[in-house]
């Protein structure tokens, strides 16, 4: 799976009702105090002990969504809005 095609399905699963086994593997990072990145959503990106296991998408996805720009996060808008945005950044 692309980095491409793991950053859309993160987007459709914070943004719609995706099913509960994909968005329970995603968790957003709470700030201890309050920041001024504070506003962007970062995900939590478990550890792993092995390479395999870092390709699991409860891995990979916050690992991927946690690269993306600001302004390609902050986009909450219909998935192929999110799309336009990402392949200007790829």
């Amino acid at each position: 799976m692309s980095d491409k095609t793991r950053a859309v399905l993160t987007h459709k699963v914070l943004t719609t009702s995706a099913p509960s086994y994909l968005s329970d593997m995603l968790h957003t990072a709470a700030p201890a105090r309050q920041l001024r990145s504070s506003a962007a959503p970062l995900l939590i990106v478990p550890r792993t002990q092995t390479d395999i296991a870092g390709r699991a998408f409860s891995v990979a996805a916050p690992f991927v969504w946690n690269s993306l720009p600001l302004d390609i996060r902050l986009c909450d808008t219909t998935t192929a809005t999110f799309k336009r945005h990402l392949k200007t950044f790829v």
